[in-house]
C-alpha cells in the first residue's frame, strides 16, 4: 500500500469517527433553555402545553426527516 493509500484511509478513518461521536455525544441546552426533546405519544401534551404558554411571543417549530 502507497503511502498516499494508507493517508487517504487514515483521513476517512478519522472522519467517519467524528461524524459518530458529533452524532452520539449528548445534547445540551442553553441556560435557561428547556432541554430538547424527540416528540413521541407519551410527552406530546408536554409540547403542546410549552407551545401554547406565550400566545404573544413567535414560535418555530423544526422538523427534522431523514428523507
Amino acid at each position: 500500500m502507497t503511502i498516499r493509500k494508507a493517508a487517504v484511509l487514515i483521513a476517512g478513518a478519522g472522519l467517519v469517527a467524528a461524524v459518530a461521536a458529533a452524532y452520539l455525544r449528548p445534547s445540551v441546552a442553553p441556560p435557561g433553555q428547556p432541554a430538547l426533546l424527540t416528540l413521541n405519544p407519551a410527552n406530546f401534551r408536554e409540547f403542546e402545553a410549552a407551545f401554547d404558554a406565550h400566545p404573544d411571543q413567535p414560535r418555530l417549530v423544526l422538523l427534522f426527516s431523514p428523507t
